[in-house]
């Protein structure tokens, strides 16, 4: 072989591996595959369908705050947070759409849970939920917890005062208005007599 062919070779699988780690990344960042339905269903630990009230970022990762409306599977509170790692290999859900309404499928015990693109979180459309309604139920509503009970405080531990007490400034008021006008009415008198 000559040397401009082995420079011409050389060159053209330089190329060559330029373009494959290039686009490796972008290829490499999500390699899961999404499940069956039921498979998804039996990974997750809660499964319910909610809006999207707020999302926050942190570098590549994503917090939905979300207000729950039905639960199929788990037993997440009124207003929740689903939070979503990025990055490359981690498969986030990426910046969901505010007051748009989702079907969650994440792991966890407890606020905040985990969901990933491959886990089957997606939009709510109507035939997402019949599949899942046709497979776990039509489940339950959540409700938002009930408001605090009112708790009375005793402000003092006297008795409140007696009823002589607390109409004494007020006839004492009509009192002092009732001598005004019987002496404005005097003065009325003479002003006219003496004039």
């Amino acid at each position: 072989m000559t040397p401009v062919a082995r420079l011409a070779a050389a060159l053209l699988l330089a190329c060559v591996g330029l373009v494959v780690t290039v686009s490796a990344p972008a290829s490499a960042e999500c390699t899961c595959k999404q499940g069956q339905l039921a498979q998804q269903v039996k990974k997750a630990d809660v499964v319910f369908i909610g809006t999207v009230d707020a999302v926050a970022t942190e570098g590549q990762d994503h917090t939905y705050t979300v207000t729950a409306s039905r639960a199929y599977q788990g037993a997440p509170e009124r207003s929740t947070m689903v939070e979503s790692a990025g990055g490359r290999n981690a498969c986030g859900l990426g910046a969901l759409g505010v007051g748009t309404t989702y079907v969650f499928f994440a792991t966890g015990t407890a606020a905040p849970y985990a969901a990933d693109s491959c886990g089957g979180t997606a939009v709510a459309n109507p035939t997402k939920v019949q599949k899942i309604e046709k497979l776990l139920g039509e489940g339950t509503p959540v409700e938002p917890p009930p408001p605090p009970e009112a708790v009375f405080t005793k402000v003092e531990g006297s008795a409140p005062p007696g009823f002589a007490r607390m109409a004494a400034p007020g006839a004492a008021a009509a009192i002092i208005g009732l001598l005004g006008l019987v002496l404005v009415r005097r003065l009325g008198r003479r002003q006219r007599t003496g004039s």
